[in-house]
C-alpha cells in the first residue's frame, strides 16, 4: 500500500475515525526514445511492410508526396487475423506500426510510429506516438496531444488509420492540424476517386 488517508465510518451509530490504506497503481513508463528507435530499425532492414500497405503509396501533403506503413509481427497477426486492416478493432500489447514519410524525391523526411502498451494512457487507447528525424533525433514522444487528437477520429480502428486508398481523410482535417502545409494533388485525386474511403 503505498498512500494513507483519514476516513470516518459509522458502526452502528459511533463513528471510529482511523487510517486507511489505499493502493496507488504504478504509472506504466514507455521505453526510452531511443530503445524505440532499435525497434523501429530492425523493422526498417527486415523490410516489414504492413498488410494493407505498399511502398511508396501517396501520401496526404507535399511534406509527405510517398508513405510507406510497416509493422512488427504482433500488429500483423491481429490484422491477417481479423482479414484487413479496417476489421481490426484492438490492437494486442506490443504493436508496433510505423509510417515512414518521403519527399517528391523519395528521400526519407521523417518516421512516424504508434506503440501499444497496456496501462500507459487508457484515454487514448494506451498508444505510445513518437515522431523521428530520419537520423533517429526525437521530435516527438509519449503522450503527443496533436497525435491523440487525430488519430481520435479512429476510435472504432483502435486509432490506426488503413494506408490509402482504403481510408482517407477529408482536406479540412488535414488543414485543421497543418494549416501551413501544402495537400498532395494525388492524396486529392484519391479523395475524388474514393469517396467512400473518406472518414466522416
Amino acid at each position: 500500500m503505498n498512500g494513507k488517508a483519514f476516513t470516518a465510518i459509522s458502526l452502528g451509530g459511533v463513528f471510529a475515525v482511523g487510517l486507511v490504506c489505499t493502493a496507488r497503481a504504478t504509472p506504466v513508463v514507455a521505453p526510452s526514445p531511443a530503445k524505440l528507435w532499435m525497434e523501429i530499425q530492425h523493422l526498417e532492414k527486415t523490410r516489414a511492410v504492413m498488410p494493407g500497405s505498399h511502398p511508396f503509396q501517396p501520401g496526404s501533403r507535399n511534406v509527405d508526396v510517398f508513405t510507406t506503413d510497416l509493422s512488427n509481427a504482433a500488429a500483423r497477426r491481429a490484422i491477417s487475423g481479423a482479414g484487413s486492416i479496417l476489421a481490426v478493432t484492438r490492437y494486442p500489447a506490443g504493436s508496433l506500426l510505423i509510417k515512414n514519410n518521403y519527399d517528391a524525391h523519395r528521400k526519407l523526411g521523417g518516421i512516424t510510429a504508434m506503440l501499444k502498451l497496456p496501462g500507459y494512457d487508457q484515454a487514448n487507447r494506451n498508444w505510445v506516438m513518437a515522431q523521428y528525424a530520419p537520423t533517429g533525433k526525437v521530435v516527438a514522444y509519449g503522450r503527443v496531444n496533436s497525435c491523440d487528437a487525430c488519430h481520435a477520429m479512429a476510435t472504432k480502428f483502435d486509432f490506426v488509420f488503413a494506408p490509402p486508398p482504403q481510408q482517407l481523410l477529408p482536406v479540412a482535417v488535414w488543414k485543421a492540424f497543418f494549416p501551413k502545409q501544402v495537400m498532395n494533388p494525388a492524396y486529392i485525386a484519391l479523395l475524388s476517386k474514393h469517396p467512400e474511403a473518406v472518414v466522416k
